[in-house]
C-alpha cells in the first residue's frame, strides 16, 4: 500500500511566503515600482498581525499587482525566477523530508495556498507527484482577471482524502507537513502530522498533539 507525503509550500518547504519572494524579483526586473514591496509587507502585516481574512489578502493583492497583466509574462518571469537561485529559498528540514519520501516511493504532494502560476511550476522544479493549489482567473485574452478559488485548510484536507481513496490508501500511510493554524484540517486529515518551524500557538498546539516539529 502506497505512501504518501503532502506538503504546504510557504513557510514549509519554503522558508518564506513564495509569492512574496516573487513579487521581489518582479520589482528587481523593473517590472513593478520599489515601493510595490512596501505594500506587499503591509498587506502581509494586516493579515498576520491585524487578522484580515486570506481571501482578502489574495483579492488586494491580486488587484493591486497582477490584474490586468498578462499570465504568459507572469509564468515567463516565475521560470526566471526559479532558474535564477530558488533553491536558497528552501527550508532544508522540510525539503529533505521531501527528498526522504522521493527516494522511498512515496506519492509526493504539494497542496498550497498559493496562485498556481506559482505552484505548478516549483512543483516540476521540486519533482512531486501532484499538486494543488489557488487559481486566478484569465479573460479570452489571456489577461489575469479575478480571484477564481482560494485553497484554504478544509480545502487542503478534503483533497488530502481524495488522494487517500483514490490510491486506494490508508489515513496511516499519510504523513502531511505544514507551519500554519489554517491547516489544522489539513493536519489533521493526515495519519501523521509534522509540524515546520511553528509560531508559539502552533507550537503549543503540536506539543498537545504529540506532533513532530522540525
Amino acid at each position: 500500500m502506497i505512501s504518501v507525503s503532502a506538503f504546504d509550500l510557504d513557510h514549509t518547504l519554503v522558508h518564506s511566503n513564495c509569492s512574496l519572494l516573487f513579487y521581489r524579483h518582479l520589482i528587481k526586473k523593473g517590472i513593478f515600482h520599489p515601493l510595490s514591496f512596501l505594500r506587499a509587507l503591509i498587506y502581509k502585516s494586516q493579515y498576520e498581525l491585524c487578522g484580515m481574512p486570506l481571501q482578502d489578502l489574495h483579492k488586494k493583492v491580486f488587484r493591486r499587482f497582477l490584474q490586468g497583466q498578462p499570465l504568459k509574462r507572469i509564468e515567463d518571469e516565475v521560470q526566471n525566477f526559479l532558474e535564477a537561485d530558488f533553491y536558497r529559498y528552501l527550508y532544508m528540514p522540510a525539503y529533505s523530508r521531501l527528498r526522504r519520501a522521493q527516494h522511498e516511493g512515496h506519492h509526493t504532494v504539494i497542496i498550497s495556498n498559493s496562485p498556481s502560476f506559482l505552484v505548478r511550476p516549483i512543483a516540476n522544479y521540486l519533482e512531486v507527484t501532484e499538486w494543488y493549489s489557488s487559481e486566478y482567473l484569465t479573460d479570452e485574452k489571456g489577461t489575469l482577471k479575478e480571484v477564481g478559488s482560494i485553497l484554504l485548510g478544509d480545502g487542503k484536507a478534503n483533497y488530502l482524502q481524495k488522494i487517500i481513496r483514490k490510491l486506494k490508501t490508508k489515513r496511516e500511510k499519510v504523513t502531511a507537513y505544514s507551519d500554519s493554524m489554517i491547516d489544522l484540517p489539513f493536519l489533521y486529515a493526515a495519519g501523521r502530522a509534522i509540524v515546520v518551524n511553528p509560531s508559539g500557538k502552533m507550537r503549543k498546539i503540536s506539543e498537545e498533539k504529540h506532533w513532530e516539529v522540525i
